[in-house]
């Protein structure tokens, strides 16, 4: 079949995958060699090194997991990951197993089709992140499909929602619950079109956790009880048979949504490597209560996209279910609940596990295969350059195209017809006479809701049939997706933290955009001194260093043809694709040069496990301080935000992934992400102590002052004072921190003042160094302060100036903290 379009979708799951192809209105799934509409997202690789995709592969992940692996696809994009099969002595890369399975896929495909298949469109969670999709593009290439566009899995499911009759006007989230991953995804349906206006998800939340929460809080429980007590997930011994418990907690969970209680029996090995029975009962409302914390997390993602767009459940006409775990009877109870869920009418008329892969085929229905407008043209044939959009609402569409030959000719008197012979009866455009130049524009007639497919008849100016490429067109009436948008912002982290945004999430694609930074140091020419860094940061977060790292560009010494004083322009530039592909470059002005940003994408991955609790110990530690301090100021907000955070479980959830990170590959770069989204809510906590610090350090600062002036002031003392009192109360009650410090200051004045004029002002300075530098390692820093002890008690008033001159040499510059992965770039003018 000579296709224009590339008609086939991918779903790339994190437990299952599928393909499908366009047709007509809709898609349809294709079957693999077993018949059945989903692959196992598994590889097995046999002794021989034969590698096996699907549920022979399955099976053998619990029965042989050192020659098998699944769940592979929440590792693509970061490095040095891979699974290495023991067998064949053969390492993988996330990418070479996703390739494997998309190998597979396609396939299935040329199976059913008998055709060689290069192109496909592949889905990716909306949460993903650059180079996650830049991963799932080098997985596709290595499967043989060479052209690949992505298209984000709620706005596939949005496509195969759309399928039919769909209202003019309307608000629908997609509450996509995956193996792996959760997206939420706001659509808006205006006049034929959809775009999806919003997205909150999680790349690390999904129907895999409720497989891991029944193993950790059930049976591994119950086997410890049934004799096998050495049991335990972080064990690399116990891996085997931590694996099958993982596989049996999986066909529980999908058969107790039918069921109300299963029996689940695994064979295990004992501590002596003797084989052991396990048997249980599982049971619908334990899965119920260990589900219910994820379920719950990803209602609050869903209200969150809501919230930001200012929309109610009264605004939104329905939630449209997607993945397999929305299958869940508790689940869609707990959505369809106006008080603990969404109160939104749920429409699950779609497959759920299927939806992603058809919408996927009817999307991809409507892109064109790539046609070189300069392709060769053989004897007697013409070749036809189209323009025009091959799915719309409208039923008359507009085509247009040019005509080309072997060799250049005129086209005078050459006409063009489309015709549609499946509609009855038959529908003809009638004759277009072309230009001389070849050119041609006319209106189609198609079906509704359906593909229309047009046959081209081209007669030469005798009236001959003259055989074309394409033979035929397709158009497709329908409601239409619009550019995808940017599920995360981009941006430069700045040398003080911040972040200087290009492209905030939602953007549609493609983007570009520029700002005009600035240079934080010197650089020059020919030395050691100075280092120009631009690190590019992709996230949310105001924090440079909580965003992800995906690229940067460092301007060394002997890479500048001359000198680049600080506080020298740089602009930065970036783009991004529609499929989500990015270019960064900066010019610097003064040395009229342009660099390339590398974009690398590829995140480092964690694998020190004794990094990882030295992490979450000082996370914890944090945790602990900022709930005493907020506890000692009564900061009301604080403590609220601290409650939220110990009921979401998260720092427990922290604690159980830093011991599992040990044997599971997925958890280290879960814990990561949950240890930045802990970290983001206590710089918020951080953020909202600030006033109350200020108001407990004046009115510390107060009462000192107060005691000084009553004891020993004079008239000037007592009016300064009870001014700096006044303004000091009138700022503390409307909140105002920049009115309390300018009356701290005040009050600093009048102490430093009365202290100079008492003559114990250098004392007073000198006791709070001693307590600052008291454990300070440096030898001088030690020697000065035995220096200004022997002055002091000399009443050596010039020795004891020199020291505290010496001392304030050696104080931190600024408050110590975080420099936004190394940036030595300020913020500028954004263009």
């Amino acid at each position: 079949m000579n296709r224009t379009m590339i008609d086939f979708g991918i779903d790339l799951g994190t437990t299952n995958s599928a393909i499908a192809v366009a047709g007509g209105s809709d898609a349809a799934v294709v079957r693999n060699n077993h018949h059945r509409e989903c692959t196992p997202s598994a590889v097995y690789v046999s002794r021989t090194g034969k590698v096996y995709v699907g549920d022979m592969a399955k099976d053998r992940v619990a029965a042989d997991p050192e020659n098998a692996c699944s769940e592979f696809k929440l590792q693509m994009g970061v490095q040095g990951s891979g699974k290495t099969f023991e067998a064949a002595q053969r390492t993988m890369s996330p990418e070479e197993l996703s390739g494997e399975v998309l190998k597979s896929l396609r396939g299935d495909a040329q199976k059913a089709f008998a055709e060689a298949i290069g192109s496909a469109v592949i889905t990716v969670p909306a949460a993903f992140e650059l180079d996650q999709n830049d991963a799932t593009r080098r997985a596709a290439e290595l499967a043989g499909l060479g052209f690949a566009p992505l298209i984000q899995e709620p706005t596939a499911a949005a496509w195969a929602y759309s399928a039919g009759e769909a209202p003019q006007r309307a608000f629908w989230l997609v509450y996509d619950l995956g193996g792996g991953t959760f997206d939420a995804a706001v659509i808006k349906v205006d006049d034929g079109e959809f775009v999806v206006v919003n997205h909150a998800g999680d790349n690390f939340l999904g129907g895999k956790l409720i497989d891991w929460a029944l193993v950790d809080e059930v049976l591994i429980p119950a086997v410890r009880e049934s004799g096998l007590t050495g049991l335990t997930r972080d064990d690399p011994r116990s891996a085997g048979n931590v694996a099958k418990l993982k596989a049996a907690a999986e066909s529980a969970k999908i058969q107790l949504s039918n069921t109300d209680s299963v029996d689940v029996v695994v064979e295990l090995k004992d501590d002596q490597g003797a084989d052991l029975e396990f048997a249980c009962e599982l049971t619908r409302a334990q899965v119920e209560r260990v589900a219910r914390p994820l379920y719950v997390r990803s209602i609050a993602l869903c209200r969150r996209a809501l919230d930001e767009k200012g929309l109610g459940p009264g605004d939104v006409e329905r939630v449209l279910l997607v993945g397999g775990a929305t299958l869940a009877p508790s689940l869609r109870e707990l959505l369809a609940d106006p008080v603990e869920g969404l109160g939104i009418r749920l429409d699950h008329s779609q497959d759920p596990v299927t939806v992603v892969a058809r919408g996927a085929a009817i999307f991809a229905g409507t892109q064109r295969l790539p046609a070189a407008k300069d392709r060769p043209v053989p004897p007697g044939q013409v070749a036809l350059d189209f323009e025009y959009e091959p799915v719309g609402p409208d039923t008359e569409p507009l085509v247009g195209g040019q005509a080309r030959a072997e060799r250049p000719q005129e086209w005078a008197g050459s006409t063009i017809e489309f015709v549609d012979a499946a509609a009855r009866p038959a529908w003809r455009s009638g004759q277009i006479a072309l230009t001389a130049e070849g050119a041609f524009t006319t209106r189609l007639r198609a079906a509704e809701q359906t593909t229309t497919t047009f046959a081209v008849e081209f007669r030469d100016p005798q009236g001959t049939l003259v055989d074309t490429d394409p033979a035929e067109i397709g158009y497709r009436h329908g409601t239409v997706g619009r550019p995808p948008v940017l599920s995360h912002s981009v941006g430069v982290g700045l040398s003080d933290n911040d972040v200087a945004w290009l492209l905030q999430k939602g953007t549609e694609l493609p983007a570009s955009r520029r700002v005009v930074l600035r240079t934080a140091v010197d650089v020059r020419r020919h030395s050691d001194a100075g280092l120009i860094r631009v690190p590019l940061v992709e996230g949310e977060r105001e924090r440079a260093d909580l965003d992800t790292l995906i690229g940067g560009l460092d301007i060394r010494p002997d890479e500048v043809r001359r000198d680049v004083p600080a506080g020298s322009e740089i602009e930065v530039s970036l783009r991004i694709d529609r499929s989500f592909s990015p270019r960064a470059d900066a010019y610097v002005p003064v040395l009229d040069e342009e660099f390339e940003i590398e974009v690398d994408l590829g995140r480092t991955r964690t694998t020190d496990v004794a990094l990882l609790r030295h992490e979450y110990d000082q996370l914890d530690q944090r945790h602990r301080n900022l709930r005493q301090e907020a506890a000692e100021l009564e900061a009301p907000s604080a403590l609220q935000q601290l409650d939220r955070l110990a009921e979401d479980g998260a720092l427990a959830e922290i604690r159980r992934l830093v011991s599992a990170a040990e044997v599971d590959p997925d958890a280290a770069p879960t814990c990561a992400s949950r240890m930045r989204d802990a970290e983001a809510v206590l710089d918020d906590v951080d953020d909202d102590l600030e006033l109350p610090r200020t108001i407990s350090e004046a009115r510390s600062l107060l009462e000192t002052v107060r005691d000084l002036v009553a004891k020993a002031g004079n008239d000037a003392d007592h009016l300064d004072f009870r001014a700096a009192e006044a303004a000091l109360t009138a700022a503390v009650k409307v909140g105002s921190q920049t009115m309390i410090r300018r009356q701290i200051e005040a009050l600093q004045r009048i102490l430093r003042r009365m202290l100079e004029n008492a003559g114990v002002l250098d004392a007073v300075v000198f006791g709070q160094f001693e307590r600052e530098f008291a454990q300070h390692a440096d030898r001088d820093v030690q020697r000065l302060l035995k220096d200004g002890k022997r002055y002091l008690a000399g009443e050596d008033a010039h020795g004891l100036r020199t020291v505290l001159a010496e001392l304030r040499r050696r104080l931190p510059e600024g408050p110590a903290g975080r420099t936004g992965h190394g940036s030595t770039v300020t913020g500028g003018t954004r263009w």
